[in-house]
């Protein structure tokens, strides 16, 4: 019997980036295919201010040279590589040997881009498993200008089905993060059992789907675990335990909509389509109309028509979007009628504006123009600018503008972890996708903690833990 082995080619002492390999035999399955968030280049994200991005057309060829992604050849489409020498990418890896497989499929757990900013570059033959929600938010992302499309052959996933590689199955199993359509996977190689977590949260709004994830690994008598576990601090005691939860957060923004005598700049991820769903739906219930950027309103028009299974019968659904003229550019096909800034500013307090980051500038219109002045609100809600960034603050102030966090964060608490891991009760725990993985509390559970470019076997794994 073949014996199934995990190499680290990324999530090993940072945030985000993960990319793992698990192969057995001749089969393997890389999960996930991001680029962490604080590497030499940020993937293509048009939410952050002036990111150091990769040159275009040259992107591939920088996240591999840079050590950015794994080392290997087959994963990767040859136009993106443009005959680049793989042994000066092997240099940057320190000349490692990595094992070779026959063949080599890819699952992407969500989303984000420190989970699958590669994924435009990846080779076409390459069979890429997805869960269903997050290939329809993925179109809505290309569609947007979000992200790049791929060449990839992309497998829609239903949520608990089963991938069959011959050595090893894979399932799917749908989680609860800050990103439409996130999953973690169940590996069964036969020897052993793995379970995946991906980025997952216990304080969103559905935490049944974390308790059914907990089941399953208890049934299937999981040995190694592997969880994120970006909230760990240095200092455990650090980490505030108060969490607000997803319905909390959506009655404060009811309330602050109610309340509010000016315009409304909701400033939040468009990954998250069930928030902005809950969040379009409550602005119409509190006689607000929707406005929104050219681009956001492009993601939420094209996942929807991708049969978004999260928000079938939402109310939201039925909403009509005016988009903001200004975000509208010659690359975008707008769904829906426009609005310029000079109608916005003659009657603010009909509209909650859904807007991003670079569009800053259109404060200065919508808050001098038209009669009525003052009383405006922004709301930050779990967006990757914050509202005490050093530029947004500059407007706030000018303008008189209140401002608002209203965030829960999309990954788990420590103590959430914690209780995962007793619950599951693993022969073994890998925290990954963050910088303290030693600080985590394993409820007496052995952990491992690899190094990035290791490849060790599951019985090694589970033989030489230590807690």
């Amino acid at each position: 019997m073949h014996t199934g082995q995990l190499t680290f080619f990324g999530g090993v002492g940072e945030y985000g980036g993960v990319q793992v390999l698990y192969g057995k035999g001749e089969q393997a399955v890389l999960f996930d295919f991001g680029v962490e968030h604080s590497s030499l280049l940020f993937p293509k994200q048009l939410t952050l201010y002036e990111p150091v991005g990769a040159s275009p057309g040259r992107e591939l060829r920088q996240f591999l040279l840079g050590g950015m992604t794994a080392p290997l050849v087959q994963l990767y489409d040859p136009q993106h590589m443009k005959d680049l020498d793989m042994a000066k990418v092997r240099r940057s890896w320190g000349n490692i040997d990595f094992p070779h497989y026959e063949g080599i499929r890819l699952f992407i757990g969500h989303m984000h881009t420190d989970h699958m900013a590669i994924l435009p570059y990846a080779n076409p033959n390459i069979p890429v498993y997805m869960n269903h929600d997050a290939h329809s938010l993925y179109q809505g992302m290309v569609a947007g200008g979000h992200s790049f499309d791929t060449a990839a052959r992309i497998m829609v996933c239903d949520d608990l089905s089963v991938v069959d590689f011959g050595e090893f199955t894979m399932q799917i199993v749908e989680m609860d993060h800050n990103s439409t359509g996130t999953a973690g996977i169940i590996i069964d190689g036969g020897d052993h059992t793995i379970a995946y977590t991906g980025d997952w949260r216990k304080q969103g709004k559905h935490s049944e789907r974390i308790d059914r994830f907990i089941e399953l690994c208890r049934e299937k008598q999981i040995d190694l675990l592997i969880t994120e576990g970006t909230r760990l601090a240095a200092d455990p005691s650090a980490v505030l335990s108060n969490q607000m939860t997803e319905v909390e957060l959506l009655s404060r923004y009811a309330d602050i909509v109610d309340e509010a005598e000016g315009l409304i700049y909701l400033q939040m991820s468009p990954r998250d389509l069930e928030r902005m769903a809950d969040m379009m739906a409550i602005a119409v219930e509190k006689g607000r109309k929707v406005v929104m950027d050219a681009s956001h309103a492009v993601i939420w028009h094209r996942a929807n028509q991708e049969g978004l299974r999260i928000l079938e019968g939402h109310p939201a659904l039925g909403v009509d979007i005016l988009i903001v003229d200004a975000t509208v550019t010659d690359k975008l096909q707008v769904p829906n009628k426009t609005i310029s800034l000079e109608e916005m500013a003659e009657r603010k307090n009909d509209y909650v504006y859904f807007y991003k980051f670079p569009d800053l500038a259109h404060m200065i219109e919508l808050e001098t123009l038209g009669d009525s002045q003052g009383g405006s609100h922004f709301i930050q809600s779990d967006y990757s600018v914050k509202v005490d960034h050093a530029d947004v603050a500059k407007y706030l102030k000018t303008f008189g503008i209140t401002g608002h966090s209203l965030c829960n964060g999309g990954h788990a608490h420590p103590e959430a972890i914690a209780d995962m891991i007793e619950r599951i009760a693993p022969k073994a725990v890998i925290t990954l996708h963050s910088r303290h993985p030693r600080s985590q509390d394993t409820r007496g559970i052995n952990a491992y903690f690899p190094q990035k470019g290791e490849t060790v076997t599951v019985a090694s794994i589970l033989a030489s833990t230590t807690i």
